[in-house]
């Protein structure tokens, strides 16, 4: 049975913008945050869940922290398991019934493990998001990017925009 769940959206409004990095774009980018209505689904609204904000880059859409690439630490554990396959592959005794087949996954599991071991040795350890983001200046715009109204200056660093509410971060 093919069930439909997830969650809507309702009413997105922006509410605020700031400059970030995207993981995803890898580059420094503009975010801006989107505040909705959430619903969550079973084909029919079910769960009202509340207001919520989701930061989305405005050159990819996607969300800024959320990184596309792989975990080190999962392709660690896909090392192991190729390991793994590798010894039970050539401990088992050959069936002939398998021919080539075997021979060939006999010989593809040990190179596949020696290509990922090479690639995890020699790539280069990436910096965090949180060293990425200190790199980054906060935004400095004096203008709305949403209605073009001047910002007004709030209580502590928070710029605010009179016309849309929108705020600076």
């Amino acid at each position: 049975m093919f069930i439909i769940h997830g969650a809507y959206h309702f009413w997105p409004k922006r509410v605020a913008f700031r400059d970030d990095y995207c993981l995803t774009c890898e580059s420094p980018r503009r975010s801006i945050a989107i505040r909705t209505f959430d619903v969550g689904h079973i084909w029919i609204p079910i769960l009202p869940v509340g207001y919520w904000k989701h930061w989305k880059c405005t050159a990819c859409g996607s969300d800024p922290h959320v990184n596309p690439k792989a975990r080190r630490s999962f392709i660690w554990a896909g090392l192991l398991c190729l390991i793994a396959i590798s010894v039970i592959l050539w401990e088992a005794p050959f069936d002939p019934d398998l021919g080539s087949t075997g021979w060939i996954l006999r010989v593809a599991a040990p190179a596949a493990t020696i290509w990922l071991l090479t690639y995890l040795l020699r790539s280069p350890k990436e910096p965090s998001l949180r060293e990425r983001l200190a790199a980054i200046p906060p935004a400095s715009d004096a203008v709305c990017p949403f209605c073009s109204t001047p910002l007004i200056c709030g209580s502590g660093p928070r710029w605010s925009c009179p016309a849309c509410s929108a705020v600076r971060y």
